[in-house]
């Protein structure tokens, strides 16, 4: 299945998810399609690969990993694909995460379709951290030791350079913990006394913002999309959809 016919298949189905059609050729189509759909995100991959082989997978290799899902659904594993679901294993296993700020960096590459190379460091955008953090928020939410996820200091901060260098100064509440400078307020005393420079500001901020907004909740509904499409032998993707629905509420970005 190439990508394009993957693409195109996904929609079709994402379309169908709501329907009365249950049976397992159907099932195991949507599964075999996400597999094989660059565009799929990390969270449906992992819940498949969890109701397929079990807790146990957590700790396979990433070559046990391709060979088993490539044997049981008969298709050629994009690497995006394999990478996603490592990604994920790497946030539900470890804190590395909210710790480690090159693994945040590489693991919110990795969750937004960036091709991973162990060897080259990509800095991450404002766009692929939130998509990362929010996947991260769904598959290991904080917890009230700070030791264990609780973003470390460096992170804050890489975070904080990245929406300076953006020019995102009012970030909605995802990002909003990074920015506890309260850089908004500095720039409304700075300019206080120059309206039109300030308007100007006011205006590039409420763009930016508009179009990382734009960019979010269009990544949530994909994802929401996703994961309505994907069955699942047990259980249902519907509380990880309350979930996914609660956390886009929570971060002020819908309007």
């Amino acid at each position: 299945m190439d990508q394009k016919a993957a693409s195109a298949l996904m929609q079709s189905l994402i379309k169908r998810a709501n329907s009365s059609i249950s049976q397992p050729q159907a099932a195991k189509l949507a599964q075999r399609t996400l597999l094989a759909a660059e565009e799929a995100y990390a969270t449906p991959l992992i819940l498949l690969v969890l109701d397929k082989y079990g807790t146990d997978v957590l700790s396979w290799a990433p070559a046990t990993i391709r060979l088993e899902l490539e044997q049981d659904f008969q298709l050629k594993l994009p690497k995006i694909t394999l990478d996603k679901i490592m990604a994920a294993i790497t946030i539900l296993t470890t804190n590395y995460f909210y710790k480690d700020v090159t693994r945040f960096v590489e693991i919110c590459n990795i969750l937004s379709g960036d091709d991973f190379q162990p060897d080259e460091f990509e800095p991450a955008d404002a766009g692929e951290m939130l998509l990362g953090i929010t996947e991260a928020l769904l598959l290991y939410p904080p917890n009230e030791d700070p030791e264990d996820t609780e973003f470390s200091a460096e992170i804050q901060e890489y975070i904080r350079q990245v929406l300076r260098e953006e020019g995102i100064l009012k970030p909605f509440d995802v990002l909003k913990f990074a920015m506890s400078d309260d850089s908004a307020s500095k720039v409304d005393a700075e300019y206080a006394d120059d309206p039109e420079m300030y308007s100007a500001i006011y205006e590039m901020q409420q763009e930016k913002t508009g179009d990382l907004r734009t960019m979010y909740l269009e990544n949530m509904q994909g994802l929401m999309d996703q994961l309505r499409m994907l069955p699942l032998s047990n259980g249902s993707t519907e509380v990880v959809v309350r979930q996914l629905q609660q956390i886009v509420y929570l971060s002020g970005a819908e309007e």
